[in-house]
């Protein structure tokens, strides 16, 4: 299972929710979805701007739960 580690990268770079928001100029909803990784669908633009306000590649928010990978072998 792929989680999203937004509220990491955030955290680690001196970030809080409503500073990742304005940062990445998105709605406060749809920041504290990303932040407690709650939203089932991201659509391009999102991703982008996340990734942008954090200074990491779209490809660095996500994280493979490697628990969820050994129970399904």
């Amino acid at each position: 299972m792929t989680r999203l580690i937004v509220r990491d990268i955030a955290t680690e770079r001196g970030l809080n929710i409503s500073t990742f928001a304005r940062r990445a100029e998105l709605a406060y909803t749809t920041a504290h979805s990303l932040w407690h990784d709650s939203a089932l669908v991201w659509d391009r633009r999102t991703l982008d701007r996340t990734a942008r306000a954090l200074g990491v590649r779209v490809s660095d928010l996500f994280q493979e739960d490697q628990d969820a990978v050994l129970e399904a072998r």
